[in-house]
């Protein structure tokens, strides 16, 4: 479980083990809310995995300073919407670099509703500010890479890697691997950002696709080059 302390209140975020089949689609999560005056709680099975793991990398690469305007996620079903801000100066997009070294905000809104799905009358809104940003997406990838641990691989003849710049994990860049040999843990060298600039990135996942279900068209999508040496890494690092 994903717990926060924010403005005087705990919010809560658990994914729960699926009902049945680990292949399911859907995601159970518990949502819940408690201080002073509000103890609410609510368990929903209308997020579905890959929706859950897109708002996981999404805050990942928030704090990779990936976005220079502010992104938006909306589980309207759960009630729940995400905005996420990245730094600017006064509004005006600022260079990548810049974006990672500052702070950055999440924004997270849950519509409060009884077990029947009726509105309760409000709704509560919590600011997450870059450390408990890495600390909530670290907390639920965990979870969530628990949960669903027999999905993690995949299947299919397109062998992608999902990768993070220097410094940063949970990004999540995809990559196809033609080699089909890398896996989680290594380094390699791809061409990163609108420049393409060839740099070592770090591998955080891998998942085998078949062609129509690749996060990417594996005919065109950016390849891992080569794996790095462990001369190239000790150096990077």
């Amino acid at each position: 479980m994903a717990k926060m302390y924010l403005q005087g209140t705990e919010f809560a975020l658990s994914i729960l083990p699926n009902i049945g089949s680990l292949n399911s689609f859907w995601a159970r999560t518990e949502l819940s809310v408690q201080n002073e005056y509000v103890r609410y709680s609510c368990i929903d099975e209308t997020i579905s995995r890959e929706e859950l793991n897109e708002w996981i990398v999404a805050m990942f690469r928030l704090l990779a300073g990936a976005y220079g305007k502010e992104y938006n996620l909306s589980f309207e079903k759960a009630g729940l919407a995400v905005d996420l801000y990245p730094h600017t100066d006064n509004g005006n997009e600022v260079e990548r670099e810049k974006r990672r070294k500052n702070d950055c905000i999440m924004i997270v809104r849950l519509l409060m509703r009884s077990q029947e799905k009726k509105f309760l009358g409000g709704v509560y809104s919590f600011m997450f500010h870059r450390e408990e940003i890495e600390k909530f997406a670290t907390e639920i990838r965990a979870e969530y890479d628990e949960v669903f641990a027999r999905n993690l691989h995949g299947s299919g003849q397109y062998h992608f890697v999902g990768v993070s710049p220097r410094g940063y994990r949970g990004c999540n860049y995809w990559y196809l691997d033609p080699s089909g040999t890398v896996e989680k843990g290594d380094y390699v060298w791809v061409c990163m950002g609108r420049h393409n600039r060839e740099q070592i990135v770090y591998v955080d996942s891998v998942k085998d696709f078949e062609e129509r279900t690749a996060p990417y068209n594996p005919k065109t999508v950016k390849q891992v080059l080569r794996k790095a040496t462990k001369r190239e890494i000790k150096k990077e690092k």
